[in-house]
C-alpha cells in the first residue's frame, strides 16, 4: 500500500509539472519582466488561458457558461500619462501644507510609518475638521472652538470610505457599482474608442468600482471637484507620500463565456489608463485583479497604474519606497490523481473541517483540555503535537497555509514590481510586517492540524530586499496566537495569548539570527502596541480572569505600560482597567482611533464602558447593565504609569450592548487643535479644553443615527 501511495505521488508530481509546461505554452507570447519572475500578458486571450489552466492545476474551478472560448476585451498599451493639470485649474508648484492653514499646532492621523499617511474618515489641519458623516462630507471650522461651525456639507453618491487632506486639496475615496448592460459599440470603431465606450461586461451585472475624487478646498465653504476617476475593482487601501496618492483596488476575475474583462481607469466616459496586467507562474485556486494606481494631489492627474493577477487578500504594509501586498495561500501537500482510489485530504482551514472525501483529521481531546493542564502535562501535550506535525508532514497528510507577499516599488508615482516572498503561517494585520535597513520583518501564526490534534505556534521571519528568507525564528509560544506586534528599530515587541499574556522582546539586530531576549507573563492581552519612547511601550487590550469552570473570561479594557530597558526582564510599570466585561474601544481594532502625543503628555482612548454593578433583581428582570459612551484622557508618568486627566461623555444608556459601534454615541476618533481636544462620534463632535478635560467648550451636531458606521461593527470580545 505504501509503495502504491508513493507511486501515485510521483505520478501526480509529474502531471503537475507537465500541466505547468502546457499552461506556460498557452501564454508563450508573454515577456518576462526583469525582476521577481513576473511576466506580462499581451492580450485577454492569454489571461483567459492562463486562468483556465492554472486554477484547474491548483484544484480550483474556472466557470464558463458556454463552451465557446471567444476573446474578451483586450488590454491595450497604456496611453501617455494624463494631462499635467486639470481643466480650468492652474497647477501650483506647491500647495500650502495642512499646518499653514491655521496658526496653531494640531494632531495628525496615527500611522504605522512616519511620512506615509493613511486615509481615514476624519482628518484635520490647524483649523478645520473634515469628516465623512453618513453619506455627507462635512467641513467644520473648528478652531477656535468657541465659534465652531459647519462650513459646508457635500452629499456623496455611492458609499464614501476615507479621505486624505493635503493643503488645499482633499481626496475622497468611495466605492460603488457599475450597472452593466449588453450594449456594444458600432462596427468599425477604433480600439481606443471601444475601450472607452463598451461596457465592462457583455451581460447584466453590478461590478464593483472605486472612485478617487479630487477636490479644491481653497474655499472651504464651497469645495469644487477637480477630477473624478473610476477604477475597476473594490477599494482595498491607500497611502499618501508627499504629494502622491497610491490607491489599491481589487476585483475577483469573473469570466463569462470566457470573456476576460481587465481593469481600467476612467474619467467619466474617457479611458485614462488601461494598465498592463502582470502575472506569475504559480497556480492559485482563486485569482484577483489587484490594481495599484498613483495620482498627483496637486492637480488630480494620474501618474501610473499597474494590474497584477494574484491571489485574494488585502493586508497591506507600505514603506516610503515599497508597497507590500499579502494574501494567505493554502497548499494541498497531498492530493490524489483524478479517478485514483486513494482518499484526498481536503483543505483544512481554521474550523478544522476537512473538505475532502476522507474523514476529517481527528482532533485530540488534549486541545480541549489544554487550558486546564498543569505545566508538565502541557509541555508533554505540546511535544506530542509537535511530533504529530512532523509525522503528518512526512506522511503528506497535512494541509499547510502560508502568506505570499508581493513587493512593489513606488517612487514619486512610478510603480514597479520588485519581488515575491512566501512565509509559513498567516498575518494578524499590517503591523505584522515592517521594513528596516532594506529587509522585511514578518510575524506569523501557524495553525496546523495533525493526527494528534491542532498544533499552533508563532514565527518571525526576515526577508532580504529580493524577498528571500534570511532569518527564521519559529515555534514561539506554542498553543497560543499573536494578538499584537510592533517592530521598533532592531526589536520586535509581540503579545501572544491563550490563557495569560506573554509579552515578548525579540532581537532582530542580526537579521539572520532572530532571538528572544525576554518575556513577561501577565493576565490579559494587548490588541495594539504603541511606543512611548525607546524604553517604554503602551499596550491596550482586555483584562482577563478565571471563570467558575477553570477557563478564561474576558473582563474590562486594559491599558498597560511596559518597561523594556532591561530586555531580558521586561516589566509592567503601570496598568489601568476600565469597565467590566463587555467594555470595548475602537482602538482595539483600529490604530487610527488611538491618539498619543508625548510632548503634550496626552493619551486619548475612545471607550464604551459597561458597568455590571446593577442590582441583582434588575439583572434577573432583563435590564441591561449601565453603559457609558465617551473617551478617557490620560497623562503618562514613566515611573508609575497612567494618570487620569479627565473623561469626555458622549452619552449613556442601555442601547448598543452587544455590538460595538451600534450606538451613534460611540466615540470613534479624537484629535486636537491648539489647546482643544475634539472627540467624534456619529452623533456629534465635542470640543473640550486640554487644560480642563471635563469642560465642554462646544458641541457640533453631526446628525448620526444608531447604526454601525465607522469602524465596521464587530462582536464584543
Amino acid at each position: 500500500m505504501s509503495h502504491r501511495k508513493n507511486t501515485l505521488i510521483a505520478i501526480t508530481a509529474l502531471v503537475l509539472i507537465l500541466a505547468a509546461v502546457i499552461a506556460s505554452g498557452c501564454t508563450g507570447s508573454t515577456a518576462t519582466a526583469p525582476a521577481g519572475d513576473i511576466k506580462k500578458f499581451n492580450s485577454a486571450e492569454e489571461i483567459r488561458d492562463y486562468i483556465k489552466n492554472n486554477t484547474q492545476l491548483a484544484g480550483g474551478s474556472y466557470y464558463a457558461t458556454d463552451g465557446a472560448w471567444t476573446a474578451g476585451r483586450m488590454t491595450t498599451p497604456a496611453p501617455a500619462m494624463a494631462e499635467s493639470s486639470a481643466k480650468g485649474v492652474t497647477q501650483s508648484a506647491s500647495l500650502p501644507s495642512a499646518g499653514s492653514v491655521g496658526t496653531t499646532e494640531h494632531s495628525q492621523t496615527n500611522v504605522q510609518v512616519a511620512g506615509v499617511d493613511e486615509p481615514d474618515f476624519v482628518k484635520n489641519d490647524a483649523r478645520y475638521i473634515y469628516v465623512i458623516s453618513g453619506s455627507t462630507l462635512k467641513i467644520v471650522d473648528a478652531y477656535p472652538a468657541s465659534s465652531a461651525t459647519i462650513l459646508s456639507k457635500t452629499e456623496i453618491e455611492d458609499t464614501p470610505r476615507e479621505i486624505f487632506i493635503n493643503g488645499d486639496r482633499l481626496v475622497l475615496l468611495k466605492t460603488g457599482t457599475s450597472e452593466l448592460t449588453q450594449s456594444e459599440p458600432a462596427q468599425g470603431t477604433d480600439v481606443a474608442t471601444k475601450m472607452a465606450m463598451m461596457p465592462r461586461y457583455p451581460y447584466y451585472r453590478f461590478a464593483p468600482v472605486t472612485h478617487a475624487v479630487f477636490y479644491d478646498i481653497s474655499d472651504r465653504a464651497h469645495p469644487k471637484v477637480l477630477k473624478d476617476y473610476t477604477i475597476d475593482g473594490d477599494y482595498t487601501d491607500a497611502r499618501m507620500i508627499g504629494n502622491t496618492v497610491y490607491l489599491l483596488s481589487r476585483e475577483s476575475v469573473y469570466p463569462y463565456n470566457d470573456r476576460i474583462i481587465v481593469p481600467a481607469v476612467r474619467e467619466g466616459a474617457t479611458l485614462v489608463i488601461s494598465p498592463d496586467v502582470y502575472y506569475f507562474d504559480n497556480p492559485e485556486s482563486q485569482y484577483d485583479f489587484t490594481t495599484v494606481t498613483s495620482f498627483d494631489v496637486n492637480n488630480g492627474a494620474t501618474k501610473d497604474a499597474k494590474t497584477y493577477l494574484v491571489g485574494s487578500g488585502n493586508t497591506v504594509y507600505v514603506s516610503p519606497d515599497a508597497m507590500y501586498v499579502s494574501y494567505q495561500k493554502y497548499h494541498n501537500i497531498y492530493r490524489t490523481m483524478r479517478g485514483g482510489a486513494e482518499p484526498a485530504i481536503g483543505m483544512v482551514q481554521g474550523s478544522g473541517v476537512s473538505s475532502g472525501s476522507a474523514a476529517p483529521v481527528s482532533v485530540s481531546s488534549i486541545v480541549d483540555d489544554f487550558n486546564t493542564m498543569n505545566e508538565a502535562d502541557k509541555q508533554a501535550a505540546i511535544a506530542a503535537m509537535k511530533s504529530g506535525e512532523q509525522d503528518a508532514i512526512a506522511r503528506k497528510e497535512i494541509d499547510q497555509s502560508s502568506t505570499v507577499i508581493h513587493k512593489i516599488g513606488i517612487n514619486n508615482g512610478a510603480i514597479n514590481y520588485l519581488a515575491k516572498g512566501e512565509v509559513p503561517g498567516y498575518l494578524k494585520n499590517q503591523f505584522a510586517m515592517d521594513e528596516y535597513d532594506g529587509n522585511l520583518r514578518v510575524a506569523t501564526t501557524s495553525d496546523v492540524w495533525t493526527t494528534r490534534g491542532q498544533y499552533e505556534y508563532n514565527n518571525v521571519f526576515v526577508l532580504d530586499g529580493a524577498m528571500k528568507t534570511i532569518g527564521t525564528l519559529t515555534h514561539i509560544a506554542e498553543q497560543e496566537k499573536i494578538y499584537s506586534t510592533r517592530f521598533i528599530g532592531d526589536r520586535l515587541y509581540m503579545v501572544t495569548f491563550k490563557r495569560v499574556d506573554p509579552f515578548f522582546v525579540i532581537d532582530l539586530a542580526t537579521p539572520a539570527s532572530p532571538k528572544i531576549l525576554g518575556k513577561l507573563k501577565i493576565p490579559g492581552y494587548s490588541d495594539y502596541l504603541h511606543p512611548y519612547d525607546k524604553n517604554l511601550i503602551i499596550g491596550i487590550g482586555k483584562e482577563t480572569g478565571t471563570n467558575d469552570w477553570g477557563g478564561v473570561s474576558t473582563q474590562g479594557l486594559k491599558l498597560a505600560l511596559f518597561d523594556v530597558s532591561d530586555v531580558e526582564h521586561p516589566r509592567q510599570v503601570g496598568k489601568v482597567e476600565i469597565g467590566d466585561a463587555g467594555s470595548d474601544s475602537a482602538a482595539l481594532s483600529d490604530h487610527k482611533a488611538f491618539l498619543f502625543d508625548k510632548a503634550k503628555n496626552l493619551l486619548v482612548i475612545p471607550a464604551r464602558v459597561i458597568n455590571q454593578n446593577a442590582m441583582q433583581d434588575k439583572k434577573l428582570s432583563g435590564d441591561q447593565p449601565n453603559i457609558w459612551y465617551g473617551a478617557y484622557v490620560f497623562g503618562i508618568n514613566p515611573d508609575t504609569g497612567f494618570v487620569l486627566r479627565g473623561t469626555v461623555e458622549h452619552g449613556s444608556g442601555g442601547s448598543g450592548y452587544y455590538w460595538y459601534g451600534s450606538s451613534a454615541n460611540e466615540v470613534k476618533r479624537s484629535l486636537y487643535i491648539g489647546d482643544t481636544l475634539y472627540t467624534l462620534s456619529s452623533a456629534k463632535i465635542l470640543a473640550n479644553s486640554l487644560s480642563q478635560i471635563n469642560t465642554t467648550v462646544a458641541t457640533i451636531k453631526l446628525d448620526g443615527k444608531d447604526e454601525v458606521l465607522y469602524p465596521e461593527m464587530r462582536m464584543v470580545k
